[in-house]
């Protein structure tokens, strides 16, 4: 079988790295602006966490970009592991670019790796047919528990059980403490059921649970600076492509693969964080409106004024342009299903 890196393309993996604005220019074709109307940009995740941070801030500048500069309203649509915000947008959203979401990272790929729903039949969307606006970060996750815990390394997870909490069987705490036990040998027992993000940390903090597996690096910096300038937390593992320079000496999963077939699976499943913070259109948008959209967004993430905002709420950007995104998403999709069969087994309670 050719090394997953091939079937997603060096385009993928290397060249959605870097965003680059300077290509972009303004479409001289006519578009009706948006003087005096209003843009709804929703988040699929409740108040509090990442997502919500990351778009709550895009929100409060991107319309100086748009022209007419109309209020931009965020709004949550929390429900179904973010399928009810996907299924909306795809086949109940208008295609006027008056409406646009952000969904969780891994959600457009439903329907390859089936968390939400046996075959992904509860995603009534094709990924490839959004309008995808860009993403605001690319990452690594991490792994980590509360300080008072006895699991305080990966090692340690090896051998002891670590009671650890997520929001939904298809969020990244499950998966990639599903993904740990199956290829890395460790013992996590996660409870799942809560809201969202922010309550997963609640539930830390209060003892509830040890940890959180797939926890995104960069939310967790601007979200709960504390827990790392307190060291109130045992980083065990990060996920990811590439490892993230604050995190020297903390393993990666990828490095660790036990069998070329398990860094395969890892590599598939880890692609999707080039695209951490996902913007989107609903599909049919007119292509002219769907280039002022990721216009506007490549236009903020360069905006001093979003970066200054940004650097005071502890939120790293690192953004992807939308042709990058949509690129990402179509080699993902096209997973073989072979492997795409051997990705969701480890992914899941054995």
């Amino acid at each position: 079988m050719k090394p997953i890196i091939s079937i997603l393309s060096a385009v993928a993996l290397a060249g959605f790295m870097t965003l680059s604005v300077s290509h972009v220019v303004r479409s001289e074709v006519a578009i009706e602006d948006f003087a005096g109307k209003q843009i709804s940009l929703f988040i699929g995740t409740t108040a509090g966490g990442g997502y919500d941070l990351y778009a709550r801030t895009l929100a409060r500048h991107i319309a100086r970009h748009i022209p007419g500069h109309p209020s931009i309203i965020a709004k949550n649509m929390p429900g179904a592991g973010g399928l009810a915000l996907a299924n909306y947008l795809y086949n109940r959203a208008p295609s006027d670019g008056s409406e646009f979401a952000t969904v969780q990272n891994g959600l457009p790929f439903e329907k390859l790796f089936q968390t939400l729903s046996a075959e992904g039949k509860n995603a009534l969307f094709d990924a490839t047919k959004f309008g995808w606006i860009g993403s605001m970060m690319q990452t690594v996750f991490v792994t980590v528990t509360w300080h008072v815990s006895d699991v305080k390394t990966l090692q340690d997870a090896t051998m002891k059980e670590a009671v650890l909490g997520a929001s939904a069987t298809s969020s990244d705490s499950y998966v990639l403490a599903m993904l740990s036990n199956n290829l890395l040998g460790t013992k996590f027992k996660v409870v799942h059921g809560y809201a969202g993000a922010a309550e997963v940390d609640l539930a830390v903090e209060n003892g509830e649970v040890q940890g959180e597996a797939g926890k995104d690096w960069t939310t967790l910096m601007s979200t709960r600076p504390q827990w790392i300038s307190e060291k109130k937390i045992n980083i065990l593992l990060q996920m990811g492509l590439k490892a993230h320079p604050d995190l020297a000496g903390v393993p990666m999963a990828i490095e660790l693969a036990r069998t070329p077939e398990d860094r395969q699976i890892m590599e598939i499943v880890f692609a999707k964080f080039g695209m951490s913070r996902p913007f989107l259109a609903p599909p049919g948008v007119d292509p002219q409106r769907l280039k002022m959209l990721r216009h506007a967004f490549d236009a903020t993430m360069n905006d001093p004024a979003f970066r200054a905002e940004a650097e005071k709420l502890g939120m790293a950007v690192d953004p992807v342009s939308g042709e990058n995104v949509q690129l990402l998403v179509s080699r993902i999709m096209a997973t073989p299903a072979d492997l795409a069969r051997r990705a969701r087994e480890a992914l899941r309670p054995q």
